[in-house]
C-alpha cells in the first residue's frame, strides 16, 4: 500500500537507485545461471520486446553465447 506521506527527493532518488540496482542484479543472475544462461538471442528478443528496460544491456550482445 502506498504511503500517504509524500516522499522527499532524496527518498525518491534512493528508491530509483534501488530499482536500477535490482534490475542489474537480476540481469547478472540471468547471465550467470548455470541451468539456463541468457543467450544473445534471448537478449535480442528482450530488447525488441521491451527496449526501455533492456537496451542498456545491448553492449552485452557480443559477450553472450549464441
Amino acid at each position: 500500500m502506498a504511503s500517504l506521506i509524500p516522499q522527499t527527493q532524496l527518498q525518491m532518488f534512493w528508491a530509483a537507485h534501488r530499482r536500477v540496482a535490482d534490475a542489474n542484479i537480476a540481469f547478472m543472475e540471468m547471465v550467470t545461471c548455470k541451468e539456463n544462461p541468457l543467450t544473445r538471442r534471448d537478449l535480442e528478443a528482450l530488447i525488441r520486446r521491451n527496449p526501455e528496460r533492456y537496451s542498456r544491456f545491448a553492449h552485452w550482445l557480443d559477450k553472450l553465447p549464441d
